[in-house]
């Protein structure tokens, strides 16, 4: 096992993209997965309850990641140590399981639905750590480990969530196994690469923390409003609709998933540089980057549209086992607001390494302020098309706003 992660010992480009890959994939499809298990042994209600605890948890998670991939990824000029980083982990993952905990007290969901949401988040924790070292590998040329133990772990706990409410039947007890297996996982596998590096935590301080959670905040911020936008008309539905109308929205939003899963897989291997030709003043190389980015990721999202509008609701209903046909039009716009949610998150990163974070929090906050205010009418009033409505609109005005920001910037700072 050790020889697999840490070879080759010198790295190389195509490692690094297939198990970004393979990674990026499986953890993006783990919720659909878990949720076809949950669907066919537990039922729609235990799915949508499910569902919308797991969404809860990939928000939290913004939380304990506290946007700080990227901006350690590419921290190319060392800035902050490596114990400055764990360190801000641990306080982040720390402020995520007690903000989640007062959330399902705020929303005073019952014993059952509040314990599913909080095991969720705290699965979600082990998620906040292996982040935290996949960007130290991946800061050191390694993103073939990153992609290796992300994979490895998140099959693991899949794995065991799968066997274990087989046999139970209980989607708690399920949870539970997948905690303790990716705890045990993420500890072996990190064990394993201790001889190859140097994971420094001594050379940090209280005020070191404290500069990068206060640099890194708008982009924590940004993170959890991203993540919000997608969950807001979930919230809606959990307040007008039923849990089973809850699982069939989760059912047609699947596919927005694999939008991001590949747009994903363009972005990672490009990031670190990506940041370099910005670093170096690169414009034209720069520029071309960004536009084959966005190109990308238009035709990703045109040819998913194309297929979904075809075969969608046909294949999610054998799938998951129920009728989704009269859906159709309900997926396609879910599928466009998917393109935009695409074009928004390479726009983040893009202003991220512009160093302009701060100016993002314009862009969340005004899509968040629209999803709040619109999702519960739309769903009350049109019901899951409502719902579809809200997520695509909130998309579109952040992906706009984000894309005047880098035109403004990049015309200020490299025009003038």
């Amino acid at each position: 096992m050790k020889k697999f992660l840490l070879y080759p010992k010198s790295g190389t480009e195509k490692a690094a993209v297939f198990w970004n890959l393979m990674a990026s994939g499986l953890n993006s499809v783990v919720s659909i997965i878990l949720l076809l298990f949950v669907t066919r042994i537990a039922g729609t209600e235990d799915a949508g309850i499910f569902s919308l605890g797991f969404s809860t948890a990939q928000m939290m998670l913004c939380i304990g990641n506290y946007g700080m991939r990227n901006f350690q990824s590419t921290d190319i000029k060392d800035k902050y140590t490596f114990g400055t980083y764990l360190g801000s982990r641990i306080l982040t993952s720390t402020a995520m399981m007690i903000i989640s905990i007062l959330f399902v007290i705020v929303k005073d969901y019952y014993p059952e639905k509040a314990l599913i949401v909080v095991f969720l988040c705290l699965l979600k924790v082990t998620d906040a750590v292996d982040d935290l070292y996949g960007g130290f590998f991946q800061r050191n040329g390694r993103l073939d480990i990153s992609g290796k133990l992300l994979f490895l772990r998140v099959f693991a706990y899949c794995t065991a969530f799968l066997v274990v409410l087989l046999i139970s039947g209980n989607v708690m007890t399920a949870i539970l196994a997948s905690i303790l297996v990716s705890v045990l996982m993420l500890v072996f596998l990190l064990l394993l690469t201790k001889d190859a590096f140097s994971f420094s935590v001594r050379s940090f301080s209280m005020a070191s923390i404290g500069r990068l959670l206060v640099e890194c905040f708008p982009l924590c911020l940004g993170a959890f409003l991203l993540i919000y936008l997608g969950n807001a008309p979930k919230y809606a539905i959990d307040s007008y609709l039923s849990s089973t109308m809850q699982a069939y929205y989760t059912y047609l939003f699947m596919p927005c998933f694999v939008i991001n899963l590949l747009v994903g897989f363009v972005l990672q291997p490009v990031l670190v540089k990506l940041t370099v030709l910005w670093e170096q003043k690169k414009n034209q190389a720069f520029l071309k980057y960004c536009f084959l980015m966005h190109l990308a990721a238009l035709g990703i999202s045109l040819v998913i549209l194309l297929g979904g509008a075809i075969l969608g609701c046909p294949v999610l209903s054998l799938v998951f086992g129920v009728n989704l046909n009269s859906y159709s039009a309900v997926l396609d716009v879910l599928l466009i607001g998917g393109g935009f949610f695409a074009l928004a998150v390479i726009d983040q990163v893009i202003l991220t390494i512009m160093r302009h974070q701060y100016a993002m929090l314009w862009g969340f906050g005004l899509a968040s302020l629209f999803a709040t205010v619109l999702s519960p009418l739309l769903v009350k009033s049109m019901g899951l098309m409502g719902a579809a409505l809200a997520y695509t609109c909130s998309d579109a005005i952040l992906f706009l706003i984000f894309l005047l920001f880098i035109l403004f910037y990049y015309r200020k700072e490299r025009c003038s």
